[in-house]
């Protein structure tokens, strides 16, 4: 899909628009569908069939949850041949035997020899690997913007299907807070290391408010990310608005030695981000769009709470206290 016009980086008609919610449920359903009777395949070998092995645990969870009728999930097994959970009241155990597969002592007796994996569903996830090397090749990574007049924080907390975004922004001058929102929605994409961008962007779009001199802090890598592309610089580039990545943990990269407050982070002898503070609360810094590794430093640095910018302390406490509301 392409998007809207931005400033840089591309002709228009090549820029991304924001992702849809996007479900995987589907193509996991149907891939599940497509393994014959006396044949069982693994939570991995669907993960491989949808483009990657590391959406085997999404797999699982949602081969364990609420399926349409008749949803053959028994012939799912571990990849050691343990078999899943119980399905429709019978146990999986059960079913597979009544279907010529030998099990013992939980697990599939000869996994190679009753294994299929000629699953032939979409391999959608390497589609949305090929988005996010295009996305890559758009980030602007340094400052372009009219003006700092202020700093937003976004996080999101979870509650099953539902997500409750929030944002909170303060004035980059006085450190003053001038307006906190949230918003709610339901979650169709399971968690996934490096594709956090296809869970958490739709729920956070409806907070983005575009050339209102907003710098963005999200909850999430920028360019400090496996593919050089996290949820920070993706959203940056679909919204053209300046973002900055701020996350607690790291993904990628290796640490340098502490300098004023700092930890450099590389990735290939090329520093891509910084660590700041200290323990256990720390925050990973590096570029989103539009903004320079050095601003992005010193917008997190000015506010920084505890080793986390506060405008990304109060999003997270915000969106937690909405997830708590409507329990």
């Amino acid at each position: 899909m392409r998007g809207a016009p931005g400033r840089e980086g591309g002709h228009p008609r090549d820029r991304p628009v924001c992702p849809e919610d996007l479900d995987l449920a589907p193509f996991i359903v149907q891939a599940a569908e497509r393994i014959p009777k006396g044949w069982v395949a693994t939570f991995g070998d669907i993960a491989a069939a949808l483009g990657d092995r590391l959406a085997a645990r999404a797999v699982g969870e949602v081969l364990s949850g609420e399926l349409p009728p008749g949803v053959p999930a028994h012939r799912v097994v571990y990849s050691d041949g343990r078999t899943g959970r119980s399905h429709g009241g019978a146990d999986a155990d059960v079913l597979l035997r009544s279907e010529g597969v030998e099990v013992e002592k939980d697990r599939v007796a000869d996994l190679d020899a009753r294994r299929f994996t000629d699953l032939r569903i979409e391999p959608v996830l390497k589609t949305l690997r090929e988005e996010q090397e295009r996305v890559r090749e758009l980030i602007v990574e340094r400052d372009d913007l009219d003006e700092l007049g202020r700093i937003a924080g976004l996080d999101i907390a979870y509650s099953g299907h539902r997500a409750f975004a929030a944002v909170t922004v303060y004035d980059a001058v006085s450190g003053e807070l001038v307006e906190e929102r949230v918003a709610e929605s339901v979650v169709r994409f399971p968690y996934i290391p490096t594709y956090l961008t296809f869970r958490e962007l739709p729920a956070l779009r409806p907070l983005i408010r575009s050339g209102d001199g907003t710098v963005y802090l999200v909850d999430g890598h920028g360019v400090l990310h496996p593919r050089g592309v996290g949820v920070a610089s993706h959203l940056g580039v679909c919204l053209d608005v300046p973002t900055v990545g701020a996350a607690k943990s790291a993904l990628t990269g290796r640490t340098g030695d502490e300098k004023e407050g700092k930890v450099p982070v590389s990735i290939d002898g090329q520093v891509r981000g910084y660590r700041l503070g200290r323990g256990r609360s720390v925050t990973f810094v590096s570029v989103g769009h539009r903004v320079s590794l050095g601003t992005a430093v010193e917008v997190c640095e000015r506010f920084l709470d505890r080793g986390i910018p506060l405008p990304l302390r109060r999003a997270h406490d915000l969106a937690g206290q909405a997830k708590r509301a409507s329990a």
